[in-house]
Formats: C-alpha cells, structure tokens, sequence
C-alpha cells in the first residue's frame, strides 16, 4: 500500500470538504466529568463537608446524560465520516445533512458495534486483573518476604499492562476496520467483527503501519492546534491579567475567544475528519473494495 498517495488524498479529502468538520469534531468527543464542593455550613458550624443527596444525584445525572449523549453524536459522527469520505473517494459530492443522513442509517448496528467491542474490552480488563491478582494474593499468602511479594506485585502489574497493550491493539484495529463493515456492507455487529479481523489477518503488516501513522499524524495535528491557539490566546491573557480582569482585559479575551475558538474547532474538526479519512482509504484498499 502506498502510504504517501494515500496520507495526501486523505488530506485533500479533508481540506476540501470542510462541510464535513463538525463530524470530524464530534467522531472523537470523549466524556465530560464535574469536580464539585457543596458546604452547608452546618454540623455546629465546624464547616464539615455535608452534601446534599439530591445535589449529588443531579450531578451524577447530569455527567451521564453527557456521557451517553456524547456517546451518540460520536458514534452518528464515525458513520457519517466513514460513508462520506467512501463517497468522495468514489467522485461524488457529500455535505453536512447527507453525512447526517447517512450516520442515522447505520447508527443502531454501529452502537452495538462499539457495545460489543466495549464488552470485548471489559473481559480481557477483568482476565488479566484476575490473573494478575491471583499471583499477588498467592504470593502474599506463602511468604512473608517484602521483596518478594513487592517483586511479585511489579511484575503482575507490568505483565498485565504489556498483556493489555498486546490485546488491545489488535482490537483497536478490528473495531476501525469493523466500523466500515457496518457502515459500507451493512454487516451486524458480530459479523462485523469478523469481517473486521478477516482484513486485519490478511492485512497484518499494513494494519500496524496505519494505526502507527494515523495516530501519530492525528496526535501532531490536534498538537498543533492548541499550541497554536495558546498563542493566539496569549496576548489577551497578558492583557486580562495585566487589567486585574476589568472591563478592557474581559473585553479583549472576549473578543478572541469569539475569533480563536471557532478557528480552533474548524482545526480540530479538519485534523478529525483526516484521521478517519485515513482510516476509511486505508480499510477500502486493503479490503479490496476502492
């Protein structure tokens, strides 16, 4: 497979396209978490931490509500990409509402997808904890020796992680290539997976080299970005800071979030639609289909 020809019509696919941006923004949106303090002041006045239950459960509601709804939008944002960029690739025209259409399609066999290969993660995650803490718990329990039982404790550990790193990877692969299955054969979830780990197998070599430079192109390009941005922002932070936060300093960072922010998204949104652009050329060639 030619990497460079297909690193550049990926990047020109990106470029190009920008109308599919906010799926390259949305495909990797991750969970949000809330660190919170809540004093009642009471207990006799000894400022003790007293949270209210209902405050708690409100939060903790809230997280997960922005879990699963990130959850969706990513996974209606991967469709989208996958069959957009497989459309472009084949000389036709796709926009924003045609790559919404096409993530509502495939959405349910998608989710069961990532479902699977979730499931599929959290058994591997459990096997190596159990085997991992079976050596611990049994060394502890037929000697005394701190360094030995340290020593054991460090090698399970180091163990599981490669064991992890060894199992994950190959996952990883399964499920990126499965995720095309889904969206451009209407394979179900299991079949998927299979179809996914029939590319892998008879693409080994060039699996790992995809995943090595996507990865290492889509981690530069995001880095990129915020350091870009950073320096974008860095005048109005000396000037906020330089103004004690008053009305000049709110004015000025104001008035660069308004223009930085939105140039940093369409970025993020560019350098997100690449990534997965280079994977959908990627599995198209090595599946045989482009």
């Amino acid at each position: 497979m030619e990497y460079g020809k297909l690193i550049g019509q990926a990047f020109r696919i990106a470029l190009r396209n920008p109308r599919l941006w906010p799926f390259g923004v949305l495909a990797g949106t991750g969970g949000t978490g809330f660190n919170f303090s809540y004093d009642t002041g009471g207990g006799g006045g000894d400022g003790s931490f007293d949270p209210d239950p209902a405050l708690i459960a409100g939060f903790v509601i809230a997280v997960v509500a922005l879990v699963l709804l990130a959850a969706v939008v990513s996974v209606l944002s991967q469709g989208a990409l996958a069959e957009g960029v497989t459309a472009i690739q084949r000389g036709e025209e796709r926009g924003f509402r045609q790559g919404l259409r096409a993530g509502r399609a495939t959405f349910w066999r998608t989710a069961g997808l990532f479902l699977l290969a979730a499931a599929l993660v959290l058994a591997v995650l459990v096997a190596l904890a159990i085997v991992a803490g079976g050596a611990v718990v049994a060394t502890f329990a037929v000697t005394d020796a701190v360094a030995l039982r340290v020593l054991v404790a460090v090698l399970a550990v180091l163990t599981a992680l490669a064991a992890l790193l060894v199992l994950l990877l190959p996952l990883f692969v399964i499920q990126q290539h499965a995720v095309r299955e889904v969206v451009l054969g209407g394979a179900r979830p299991v079949a998927a997976l299979r179809g996914g780990w029939r590319v892998l197998r008879a693409n080994v070599a060039s699996s790992v080299v995809l995943v090595l430079i996507q990865q290492g192109l889509v981690l530069v390009g995001y880095t990129v970005v915020v350091i870009a941005a950073a320096v974008l922002c860095l005048p109005a932070i000396i000037v906020l800071v330089a103004s004690g936060a008053g009305v000049a300093g709110i004015v000025v960072a104001a008035v660069t979030a308004v223009v930085v922010l939105p140039a940093a998204l369409a970025a993020a949104g560019a350098v997100g639609t690449f990534g997965h652009g280079l994977w959908t050329l990627g599995y198209l060639r090595m599946a045989g289909t482009a």
